[in-house]
């Protein structure tokens, strides 16, 4: 890779952070897999059957009012404490046995239905789909039998009111005098024609109240019949468990980036600094040159470029030449060779001179000390024109070595970076004139290869 661009936006910078902490969202999405696989087959399962009915309930409402009010409406509240009550459980478990109790079926019992209809549904949960389908069948068959049982009370509550209004009205025509015109001749009474009329009107409500003296509901599906919704579902576990590992990779994704340390690739350098990252072709005779004549053309002429770099870095000394060649096809003077490992106050100074810097880091540089020099060049008002990206980290055999430091020394060449022993390192153009001929450079190029 010769440019990663910096991101566009924060979708891309996410992208990005996955493609490279991938693993810990393998790892967590595969965690949640196997616990949802593994909760699925191991936690009790339990099966449930449910019994729709629909009921009706007697009122005094007046004919014809009266048969809506029986068919289209049911009091839900009521009905719960109905089929919850003491003597439909009690009679339930009787019924069923097996040291079952009243709580028990209390508590796995659920009562709903439609407040402006006339069905209810009673619904019980059981380890077994058979022990469920019995114990819904039982509740069901003792709610309706005491439901039945309340309807026929209020049914005989309310004939018993309509009879003795009856009886009165009878009572009351039969005193009725008989009435004759002027020539002595029997009349009609315009009261005995009231009563009669509302006699015959009670009679017609007392007519109908005899259905529900037989039955308060009736059995639309069976226990048998129904779904069996079996809980917890295996499959929905199993894609739960598997969406919360995901989350989990996603949130460890975030943590190792926020806290991370060391760079890790081009496209992270990238992405925290939002300058475009430079690295080697691979595979070319002079890895490089391509980068280094792109990066060229894409600095003004006017710019006077430094570059910061770890100068006992193997590829700080290929890198600062084939550059320095690069910018002198483009007549931008030579670069000066800053270490980027003395302290950030020297650093500072010999960047002062320059307008532009280049930045040239390796994987696993401290990304603290980065941003603190990025910091650094901002408040001065240094422009970074890119970001050089020199390779992975060096291997530990080499890292072992004792690093030798590096001092910058004055000489009327320029200054330049030595060793403790007092070898030269890497020779440093002081003057931004100081450049090495184009024709020169691929001369040198050429020898090399």
């Amino acid at each position: 890779m010769i440019l990663t661009p910096p991101p566009t936006g924060g979708q891309q910078i996410l992208r990005h952070a996955l493609a490279r902490r991938w693993e810990s969202i393998v790892v967590g999405t595969v965690a949640g897999l196997v616990v949802g696989v593994a909760a699925a087959f191991a936690a009790p399962v339990s099966h449930s059957a449910t019994v729709a009915m629909t009921v009706t309930s007697p009122s005094p409402t007046p004919a014809p009012a009266l048969r809506a009010s029986l068919s289209n409406t049911t009091d839900m509240a009521t009905e719960q404490g109905i089929a919850k009550s003491a003597v439909v459980l009690d009679a339930a478990a009787a019924e069923l046995g097996g040291g079952i109790t009243a709580s028990v079926l209390r508590d796995n019992l659920e009562v709903s239905g439609d407040t402006n209809g006339t069905i209810v549904n009673i619904g019980y949960t059981a380890s077994t789909r058979e022990a469920a389908v019995a114990a819904a069948d039982a509740i069901a068959a003792h709610y309706l039998e005491q439901r039945t049982s309340l309807v026929e009370k209020r049914a005989d509550e309310m004939s018993a009111v309509i009879n003795e209004q009856i009886t009165a009205l009878q009572n009351e025509l039969a005193a009725l005098p008989a009435l004759v015109d002027e020539d002595g001749k029997p009349t009609a009474n315009p009261r005995a024609t009231e009563l009669r009329a509302q006699i015959s009107k009670l009679t017609e409500q007392s007519a109908q109240l005899l259905p529900y003296h037989a039955s308060a509901g009736l059995v639309l599906t069976s226990a048998e019949a129904s779904v069996d919704e079996v809980t917890p579902s295996k499959s929905r576990m199993i894609l739960i468990t598997t969406a919360v590992g995901l989350f989990i990779g996603l949130v460890m994704v975030l943590l190792q980036e926020t806290r991370s340390r060391s760079l890790a690739s081009p496209t992270q350098l990238a992405d925290l600094t939002a300058l475009p990252v430079w690295s080697a072709e691979e595979g070319a005779p002079e890895p490089w040159l391509a980068p280094t004549r792109m990066l060229a053309m894409a600095i003004d002429r006017d710019h006077w470029v430094d570059l910061i770099v770890d100068a006992t870095d193997p590829q700080a000394r290929p890198l600062h030449r084939v550059l320095s060649g690069a910018l002198a096809e483009t007549r931008v003077p030579a670069p000066r060779l800053i270490d980027i490992n003395q302290p950030l106050a020297s650093l500072l100074d010999e960047v002062r001179p320059s307008r532009h810097v280049l930045i040239a880091v390796r994987g696993g540089h401290d990304l603290r000390k980065l941003h603190a020099l990025l910091n650094e060049l901002a408040l001065i008002n240094r422009e970074v024109n890119g970001m050089i990206y020199l390779g992975e980290p060096i291997s530990a055999p080499q890292a072992s070595a004792p690093r030798p430091s590096v001092a910058l020394a004055q000489t009327p060449e320029g200054p330049i970076a030595s060793s403790p022993d007092g070898h030269r390192v890497t020779p440093v153009s002081e003057s931004p004139t100081d450049t090495m001929p184009a024709r020169d450079f691929i001369a040198d190029v050429k020898e090399q290869q």
